[in-house]
């Protein structure tokens, strides 16, 4: 679904209803012209019970669906307060290293959560933030190669190497949390069977030679707001179920207090 992401959810979602109601009237003129040709199929229960069957399986795929997104939406928040934690730790180990070190370790722990910050709010920012964020490392893992030469191996220092260690890592799995969707394949069914399931609801609607247009529109509504659901899930970080950064966000608090 990532060519999804290049449009808002609601256009998303208003465009998909327009195309299952065409889809479906579709259907319903196809129903027409069978029974037209062959007016003893009027009435069959075939088609009911084919629609029955469509219906519950698009079920069992949505449902399916939605527990690969809500697994992959709930790894996003655990990362941000496990990265919290990560810089948080970091930060405060700073605290053992001398000046000028101490100083500049922490205005690039607290840039750090600034541009992660911003990658939340901004997608479109994502690569600058990705960029940036591994000049941080490397930056910090410098400072961190310099104690070391200048022969400060005490165990103290080793504290704040691990707690850089962990940030790295933490970065690392969060861009794979990031590119972790939704299968592609999955996502083509999930619309491909969403269609079929509208052009049976709209042969079965015409069996009695009249269309039933508000009962079809509200169960498209209801229907494909619960796919819109799938499809927001999967986005990382845009439309209305995003992951919040709160764990973020109150570190910057805490890093930017004034010391009393």
């Amino acid at each position: 679904m990532v060519l999804l992401d290049r449009f808002p959810i609601t256009i998303v979602y208003i465009v998909t209803v327009v195309v299952v109601l065409v889809v479906a009237e579709i259907g319903f003129r196809i129903g027409l012209w069978v029974q037209q040709r062959d007016p003893d199929s009027e009435g069959t229960p075939m088609t009911g019970i084919v629609v029955g069957g469509m219906l519950g399986l698009m079920a069992f795929l949505m449902a399916f669906s939605i527990g690969i997104v809500i697994d992959q939406h709930n790894g996003r928040k655990e990362m941000v307060v496990i990265e919290a934690n990560a810089v948080g730790t970091a930060y405060l180990r700073a605290g053992f290293l001398e000046e000028p070190d101490l100083t500049t370790s922490r205005d690039l722990l607290r840039e750090y959560v600034e541009v992660r910050l911003v990658a939340a709010s901004d997608p479109t920012q994502f690569e600058s933030v990705v960029r940036r964020s591994e000049e941080i490392h490397s930056q910090l893992w410098s400072i961190v190669e310099d104690n070391v030469r200048q022969g400060k191996e005490s165990e103290i220092v080793a504290l704040f190497i691990e707690s850089i260690n962990e940030m790295i890592d933490v970065h690392t799995l969060r861009l794979a949390a990031v590119n972790l969707r939704l299968p592609r394949l999955l996502g083509f069914v999930l619309f491909a069977a969403t269609a079929l399931s509208f052009l049976l609801v709209g042969v079965a609607n015409s069996a009695d030679g009249k269309r039933d247009f508000a009962s079809i529109l509200l169960f498209a509504l209801a229907f494909i707001a619960v796919l819109m659901i799938i499809v927001d899930l999967d986005r990382p970080q845009e439309g209305l179920l995003t992951v919040s950064q709160t764990a973020l966000s109150n570190l910057l608090e805490q890093m930017t207090a004034p010391v009393r």
